[in-house]
């Protein structure tokens, strides 16, 4: 896992856990982000992996 930006200590706990879990995107897609957070952005990138986007650009 790479990440740069301010904040990216709020998501290294998460990142560790889908890493050494192994998870799928479509586990990680099921579980719950709370909104505003960082880890909110590992949601919906597992979302849109799992092919189910949060936001769609359609």
């Amino acid at each position: 896992v790479h990440m740069v930006g301010d904040r990216m200590g709020e998501q290294v706990g998460e990142a560790q856990l889908i890493y050494n879990w192994e998870a799928l995107p479509a586990e990680v897609a099921q579980l719950i982000h709370a909104h505003p957070t960082q880890n909110e952005a590992l949601g919906e990138a597992h979302l849109a992996l799992a092919g189910k986007p949060l936001h769609s650009h359609d």
